[in-house]
């Protein structure tokens, strides 16, 4: 981190007051005056390493001083350590800065050591001196006992601050001891050391922050928090529990979207399962591909792994002939959500994974409304999206009351449509099989109804795939609305005052397209003071954003927003329209684009309130990227890659980190990440990423959601890519 001690601070001066002499009648022999030190010659408020400066103090009796300074031992020196009254001496300051930046210079009375006069004095190094991690930083979590290899490096103009070295500390709930162990403690800059987990943690785990510091001023330093823990990473994925999962991306046949369910045993194994899957080559319709024993998972300390499932269809993932095998990407967020790709030479997506919480299901399980937004492309290749309130109002029953539907296919638009519907209980590992009939498909001219394998993740989630023949190949998220269910009325439900980081990522005519923008409600009907960027078919571009929104009031939580400026339309006077579909809880609003200018999907994320700096963006992120980058043989950017991976801001304004990429079926794993993000005081920063496998610095911008929570968009023409940093919340 970069470190600048101030140029400026406050000389304490403590010394006795000259007192004046009392009149005595002549001849008579008073007492003598109070004895007294002062400084004549004061010392400065700061110095420089490497410099020295004069100072001088004046005893009221012509006594001589004694000069000291503290703390002792490496405050620096006096040359001569004794001089007489109103005489100078030469300080020199240590070679290293002081722990706490600064010392005090003392003039003490020989004859009475009770007077003295005193200062304080900070040390400056005389320039910046940051100190970074290089690769690999600290894991977010380590097993007791284990390992991880740290290195730092100074950078510095500084006289010495880089031969010097760097000094390391481990320190966990206030106290140095039992925090873990280095082979070494002092290392030159960029050499590494090794640290060691302690041997045994509290139950619940230990918090572990490791600072490595400049030698020649401790100030300058930079820190990463290591969750210590008696899980071995083998157990990340815990014994008897159960995991949704979907991904939609791209294989051989165009788009593609899968979703299942699957248990682990703690040590490395999956035990059972079951997926759904369609592309536009095959469907597993109303049976789902069983997963096989055989199947695996493995993680390392940074939260990264991989999930090997097995089949015994050979129409999906990595086929030897009798069976099949998909291999996913993962990254820990949290012990219960994972951010994940397909890994694999099949195919390359992106989607997510989560901890099941319930284990029962029957018709009852689902209630309320629920927010739902679909996405892929049609039977004809045209790009499809859908969303909209279906309200369960009974056992497996999906009422018209309540419910609204929204579809946008390659531009044709059918808005605000009935929808009614119904769903069974598949089996009791939590897949319903979900049917939607709504006008809005004949009204664009598709077969309808949509009938989706939905996997139950808790009573208000759902990942869902298309199984049917009659709409396209799709999947999407159903978010319940719970207590809120139909009460989404008022247009206070986007507060005054309140800002969000509004994002969609699809396609235009042209290519694809990424939009992040942020905007502030005024509580009524205007939206205020965006900033956005958009990537439209790699031609990206900056600029300001305002807008409007009207709550339905029908109560669904279907709100339109209307955008104008930066925007995806490419016209600063047309205006974009979207459906937002309020969640009701904590859960970020589901957008979906209804008009003709793109076919895309997002997310409305509340934005924490601000200030931002570059220390809001500090710690262990796992990011999932989607980018398609430029194809030479069509010129059009329909190639995608999809990444998960590792990261760590300093919250200084550098990132390093680790990623796993598949490459349009070339997956890489492994690849060295490093990155740059400055801060211009709103939640809006800018930066780079580079991959280990570009030659180059990628563009990006960086929405803080939250210091938790951060969206990225590409912001040059190598590719058009959307993605998500989220905060590491170990143990994992």
């Amino acid at each position: 981190m970069n470190a600048r001690l101030s140029l400026f601070a406050t000389v304490a001066v403590v010394a006795s007051a000259f007192a004046l002499s009392a009149c005595y009648g002549t001849g008579s022999s008073g007492p003598p005056p109070p004895l007294a030190v002062q400084f004549v010659m004061a010392p400065p408020t700061t110095v420089t390493l490497g410099t020295s400066f004069q100072v001088s103090a004046a005893v009221s009796n012509n006594s001589k001083v004694n000069w000291s300074c503290a703390p002792s031992g490496s405050c620096g020196s006096f040359s001569p350590a004794q001089t007489d009254s109103n005489a100078a001496t030469t300080y020199t300051p240590p070679m290293t800065v002081p722990t706490g930046g600064s010392v005090t210079i003392m003039a003490v009375s020989v004859q009475d050591m009770t007077k003295s006069a005193s200062a304080n004095v900070t040390v400056n190094p005389g320039g910046t001196i940051s100190v970074t991690f290089n690769a690999p930083a600290p894991p977010p979590s380590l097993t007791a006992s284990a390992m991880a290899q740290l290195t730092a490096t100074i950078t510095s103009t500084v006289m010495n601050a880089v031969s010097d070295g760097v000094d390391w500390t481990a320190t966990c709930s206030g106290s140095t001891s039992g925090c873990g162990t280095f082979t070494a403690a002092h290392t030159n800059s960029g050499t590494s050391t090794t640290y060691t987990a302690p041997p045994t943690v509290p139950a619940g785990g230990l918090a572990v922050t490791v600072k490595a510091a400049s030698t020649l001023d401790s100030t300058s330093n930079v820190t990463g928090v290591i969750f210590v823990t008696s899980t071995g990473t083998s157990a990340y994925l815990c014994a008897g529990c159960s995991y949704t999962y979907s991904v939609s991306g791209e294989d051989a046949s165009g788009f593609f979207s899968l979703a299942g369910v699957f248990t682990t045993d703690g040590n490395g194994n999956i035990t059972g399962g079951e997926q759904s899957f369609s592309d536009f080559n095959f469907s597993t319709g109303n049976t789902p591909d069983p997963i096989l024993a055989g199947s695996t998972y493995s993680f390392t300390s940074d939260g990264r792994g991989t999930i090997t499932l097995m089949f015994d269809d050979t129409n999906i993932g990595v086929s030897n002939g009798a069976t099949s095998t998909v291999t996913l990407g993962a990254v820990f967020v949290s012990p219960s959500h994972l951010l994940i790709t397909e890994l694999d030479q099949s195919a390359t997506g992106s989607g997510t994974m989560d901890l099941q919480t319930i284990g029962s299901f029957s018709t009852s399980t689902l209630t309320g409304g629920f927010t739902f937004v679909g996405g892929g492309a049609d039977l004809g290749g045209l790009p499809l999206g859908y969303g909209g309130v279906f309200n369960v109002d009974g056992p497996g029953s999906i009422s018209g009351t309540g419910s609204t539907f929204d579809i946008n296919d390659g531009g044709n638009l059918a808005k605000k449509q009935t929808l009614t519907g119904s769903y069974v209980v598949s089996d009791q590992l939590g897949r319903i099989q979900l049917t939607i009939h709504s006008g809005g498909f004949q009204t664009i001219g598709l077969g309808g109804p949509i009938v989706v394998d939905g996997y139950i993740t808790d009573a208000t989630h759902v990942k869902f795939v298309e199984v049917d023949s009659n709409v396209g190949v799709s999947s999407g998220l159903a978010i319940g609305q719970g207590a809120a269910t139909g009460t989404f009325t008022s247009a206070s439900l986007l507060p005054s005052g309140t800002t969000y980081v509004f994002t969609a990522f699809g396609a235009i005519p042209v290519g694809p397209i990424a939009l992040a923008t942020t905007f502030t409600s005024d509580g009524s009907a205007n939206l205020q003071n965006g900033t956005s960027d958009v990537n439209a078919a790699g031609v990206p571009s900056a600029g300001s954003v305002t807008g409007t929104y009207a709550v339905d009031s029908s109560g669904t939580g279907r709100v339109v927003v209307s955008l104008k400026g930066n925007t995806i339309s490419g016209s600063p006077n047309n205006a974009d329209t979207f459906a937002v579909y309020l969640t009701g809880g904590s859960d970020a609003p589901l957008v979906l684009e209804l008009d003709t200018y793109g076919v895309t999907t997002g997310n409305m994320f509340t934005q924490a309130a601000g200030p931002f700096t570059l220390a809001s963006f500090k710690g262990s992120y796992g990011l999932n990227l989607t980018l398609f980058g430029f194809d030479t043989n069509n010129n059009t950017y329909d190639i995608e890659d999809d990444i998960t991976g590792q990261a760590f801001a300093d919250g200084a304004g550098n990132l390093l980190g680790v990623l796993d990429i598949n490459a349009s079926g070339a997956p890489q794993t492994g690849v060295g990440l490093s990155g740059l993000y400055a801060s211009s005081g709103s939640g809006r920063f800018t930066g780079s990423l580079t991959p280990a496998t570009s030659s180059t610095a990628l563009g990006f911008s960086y929405f803080l959601v939250s210091p938790s929570e951060v969206v990225v968009i590409e912001t040059d023409n190598n590719a058009v890519s959307l993605g998500l940093f989220r905060a590491q919340s170990p143990p994992f």
